[in-house]
């Protein structure tokens, strides 16, 4: 077998029978299907052998559009973005997507009013509710992974269904990332204690805020670019190595396949390791539609 064919094999033979995944064990989640989907979706699986995983996934939708964490939980989270990647590329199970997008760009947090602004500017205030910022949890802080996430998921899902206002959305929270570069040119998790000159960045931050980023109209700095080039060399989680070599590949830095020493943990590492192989050869389903 070749890597990807055991990755397959891998992550098929630890789907529950209900069609979802576990992170580990036990009950399925959103958050290790849809990336699992995703993966699936750029290998030679029959549609038959997605369909219960799809069919799961959208079944979970909540009547408010987004996706909750798990059946267990009630609430629509930023889940709802890796859901809609994942559903956008399967059209038999896509209906739900445009409310899901519609969810998603409704809890990308909105500019301030002139007031807000001047005051929070005066007061030398970043607002934790920052303008373009999505949270983890509806209401909340606004953090650097979920605004990525619910950038790809928008961009994904304009692919299928242009929405002009949906680019005012990206455009916002593109410009939120930006804002949020640490010192050394990359990204941590984004909030403003964790931004200060000191703050190091973290590898799967700055390759996810990369991978982000990658149809942005502003320019990526050579700084930013070195610094992920450098945490590339001493990974120390498959999920660093993947968003790192995927934010790479998407501003043009073409790697070679590195030596996985790495043993993926969960079923998101195994994903997202047959994602990045599947990105460095061309097909990343996080920046247009494999299906």
């Amino acid at each position: 077998m070749n890597d990807a064919e055991e990755l397959q094999a891998l992550l098929l033979n630890s789907r529950n029978a209900d069609g979802g995944w576990p992170s580990r064990r036990g009950r399925s989640w959103t958050e290790p299907t849809a990336l699992a989907l995703l993966a699936l979706q750029g290998t030679h699986l029959s549609d038959k052998s997605r369909n219960i995983t799809a069919a799961w996934l959208a079944s979970l939708q909540s009547a408010d559009g987004g996706w909750p964490p798990c059946s267990a939980v009630p609430t629509s989270t930023w889940v709802t973005s890796l859901a809609l990647l994942a559903l956008a590329q399967e059209s038999e199970y896509s209906q739900g997507c445009s409310r899901g997008a519609f969810w998603l760009s409704g809890h990308v947090y909105p500019e301030l009013n002139a007031l807000q602004g001047f005051l929070l500017h005066r007061l030398g205030i970043s607002p934790s509710q920052a303008p373009g910022s999505s949270s983890w949890f509806p209401g909340t802080a606004g953090w650097v992974i979920p605004t990525a996430f619910s950038i790809l998921a928008l961009s994904c899902w304009s692919v299928r269904s242009p929405n002009p206002s949906f680019q005012h959305v990206i455009q916002r929270a593109q410009t939120y990332l930006l804002s949020r570069r640490c010192s050394d040119g990359g990204w941590n998790h984004g909030g403003a204690p964790q931004r200060s000159e000191t703050a190091p960045s973290y590898a799967e931050t700055t390759g996810l805020a990369l991978l982000a980023l990658a149809n942005s109209s502003s320019s990526i700095p050579g700084a930013t670019l070195r610094l992920a080039e450098g945490l590339l060399q001493k990974p120390d989680s498959t999920e660093g190595l993947c968003w790192l070599l995927m934010g790479l590949a998407a501003h043009g830095f073409r790697k070679e396949e590195p030596q996985w020493t790495i043993r993926p943990k969960t079923t998101q590492d195994v994903a997202l390791h047959l994602i990045t192989l599947q990105a460095l050869r061309g097909r990343n389903p996080f920046l247009r539609p494999v299906v």
